[in-house]
């Protein structure tokens, strides 16, 4: 009994924090956001579940949950004044009745502005120099472009 509930409490736990994806935009063509201060785009993606459609099953899919997810990794990279510029939530209950209506899919995501370390800012700045130096964009190499 005691080894078939510490399998459940495993099988559940590892699937109840739902997917996070997250992708940033650092190269802006040396400009910079607001006060001319240096700026990075971030979007953060989380997918969850629902359970008949309205529960909350796999994920902290509220707003609350995507934020925390977004700032603790701008944290990690030492950026700081961000700057929350878009968010959204899509339940996908009518994907593919009755069995969404069961187990409904659920994608919300966020957008924010932040100003990145000066460290991390400087580095990313130079491998996008170093990227630029190295393009070819010639019309036969359209992996270049």
């Amino acid at each position: 009994m005691r080894r078939s509930s510490i399998g459940l409490i495993l099988l559940f736990s590892v699937p109840s924090s739902g997917c996070v994806f997250s992708s940033k935009a650092k190269d802006w063509n040396e400009l910079s956001g607001l006060d001319h201060l240096p700026a990075t785009y971030m979007t953060t993606t989380k997918v969850g579940l629902n359970l008949l459609v309205i529960i909350p099953f796999m994920g902290d899919m509220g707003i609350g949950g995507l934020v925390r997810d977004m700032t603790t990794e701008i944290k990690e990279e030492g950026g700081n004044e961000v700057r929350i510029v878009q968010g959204g939530s899509e339940n996908y209950w009518y994907g593919w009745p009755p069995f969404t209506w069961i187990l409904t899919p659920v994608i919300s995501s966020v957008a924010a502005e932040y100003m990145p370390a000066t460290s991390q800012y400087a580095k990313d700045q130079e491998e996008i120099r170093r990227i630029r130096e190295e393009e070819t964009g010639r019309w036969y190499f359209p992996w270049t472009w």
